[in-house]
């Protein structure tokens, strides 16, 4: 069962850390806009916010890598070999 753990972590992590980047920067702006409206009537949120969140969010992908590394350690995993 150990040796598909460790698959099932890759596919986890290589998923959600970029998802989550996306929806942190998506929830970030809009809170962000919702501040700015109190402050000027105005509701703002720019698109240009959607594709920013679109360029960064694949960055989670060597992250998530680097997090599946250290959890497949954490579980003592062997990752290359026996």
């Amino acid at each position: 069962m150990k040796k598909y753990r460790k698959y099932l972590a890759l596919l986890f992590v290589c998923i959600a850390i970029p998802l989550l980047l996306f929806l942190i920067i998506l929830i970030t702006s809009l809170i962000s806009s919702v501040l700015l409206y109190f402050k000027t009537n105005q509701f703002v949120i720019n698109t240009e916010d959607i594709y920013i969140a679109c360029k960064i969010a694949p960055l989670g992908i060597p992250i998530g890598i680097y997090l599946w590394y250290l959890e497949c350690r954490r579980l003592g995993i062997n990752m290359f070999g026996k």
